[in-house]
Order: C-alpha cells, then structure tokens, then sequence
C-alpha cells in the first residue's frame, strides 16, 4: 500500500468512526435544530459512501456493476444498522426510517458524485504513485 492509499484509507476509518459516535451519542431535546436530522443523515452518509468507493477503486481494479451495487447496498445496511442501535435505550436515541432513507439516498448521491471527479482524482493518485526522477 502506498501513502496515497493509506491517507485514504485512514481517512475512510476516521470518518466511519466520527459517523458512528456522533449518531450513539445521547442527544437532549433541542441540541439539533429541528428539521435538520434528514438532511444531515444524507450529508454523512453521501461522505461515507464517496470516501469507501474512493478507497476501493483504488484496491479494485474495475468497479463493476455488481460491485457498485454492494457498496450501496453495505453502506445502506450499515445506515440500518446505525437506526436500529439507536433505539437502545440507555442511548436516549430514536431510530427513524425517514433517517435510514436519507442515509441511503445520501449513499447513492456519494457515489455518483464519485463518478463525477474520479478523473481528477486518479490523475491526483499517479502524482503521488509517481517515483522522483533521480536527476532532479
């Protein structure tokens, strides 16, 4: 693995582990303004979603259909997951499926914006994968 690749996958575990507490921890009435939970679930999970196929395009090497599909589908699991621990009790949480729908709406939206500056991205990844020339 090359360092381009580590930054990138250590951003992708950072980021899941941030998502992951920031939706366990308990929350008082009126922490978050109301009308904003969707829409930050759909944030999050667009990032989540655009930093693990950013990750695995670069372990991949073609991200097939199939492929793009269990991504969707693992991040959308893993949105169901989230709702489903927030309904234990002591974590004064509650678990909705308008939330578990922007989660997964906000996956697709990360893919695709994927899809959208990959190029840019790739030729960023063989700048760094490229070997100094000796005679500079």
């Amino acid at each position: 693995m090359n360092r381009y690749q580590f930054v990138i996958r250590s951003g992708l575990i950072l980021y899941w582990i941030i998502l992951f507490t920031a939706t366990h921890i308990p929350l008082k009435k009126g922490t978050i303004p109301q009308g904003t939970d969707v829409p930050l679930h759909f944030m999050a999970y667009a990032g989540l979603a655009f930093l693990l196929r950013w990750w695995l395009s670069l372990k991949w090497d073609r991200l097939t259909l199939r492929r793009l599909i269990l991504i969707l589908v693992g991040v959308s699991l893993f949105g169901a997951l989230d709702e489903l621990l927030q309904g234990i009790p002591v974590l004064q949480r509650e678990p909705s499926v308008k939330d578990w729908i922007a989660d997964t709406t906000g996956a697709l939206l990360g893919m695709i914006l994927f899809l959208i500056v990959s190029k840019p991205l790739h030729r960023i990844s063989n700048y760094f994968q490229q070997k100094p020339d000796p005679r500079d």
